[in-house]
């Protein structure tokens, strides 16, 4: 985590300086560039969620692991200890952190799927009013304005 913080404050002006160009273009863009961040903040979610519910499974299976083994002694004469299982919680890029190696793997799926899954059930597209809700629409400012033609009406928006 320090290495983050480290290297937001040397290139702190570097962002801001591409974030105040950037943001005339999302700007413009609103309709496509919105939703698109959005649905990337979304997934990024999701796959945080993953990488803390993997770290959560590994460090209570390791806990589990050395607290319902017998402390059985090895031949040396020390205390056999329980597995040296872990995930790096915050740095899940150190690729050396993942002990048995294959969480990284199993981690790699576990993103994949989700994304798949993602792209699957919540697909980002530009919302369209559907015919049903045009003609809802329509109906609903007709209904409007035979109200306010009535006589003694006069524009109110009840007529008690």
């Amino acid at each position: 985590m320090e290495t983050i913080i480290e290297h937001l404050q040397d290139n702190h002006k570097t962002y801001i300086a591409l974030l105040v160009c950037s943001l005339p273009l999302i700007y413009l863009t609103k309709k496509y560039s919105l939703p698109t961040i959005l649905y990337t903040i979304e997934t990024a979610i999701y796959l945080s969620l993953m990488h803390l519910s993997v770290w959560l499974i590994v460090s209570l299976t390791r806990w589990f692991k050395e607290e319902s083994t017998m402390r059985a002694l090895r031949e040396d004469g020390t205390l056999e200890l329980g597995p040296d299982w872990g995930t790096p919680l915050l740095e899940f890029w150190h690729t050396d952190a993942y002990t048995p190696f294959w969480l990284m793997y199993a981690e790699i799926i576990f993103a994949i799927a989700i994304i798949v899954l993602v792209w699957r059930y919540r697909p980002m597209k530009i919302q369209k009013k559907s015919q049903r809700q045009i003609a809802r629409e329509r109906s609903a400012e007709q209904r409007r304005n035979i109200n306010r033609s009535l006589p003694g009406n006069h524009n109110k928006p009840y007529n008690y």
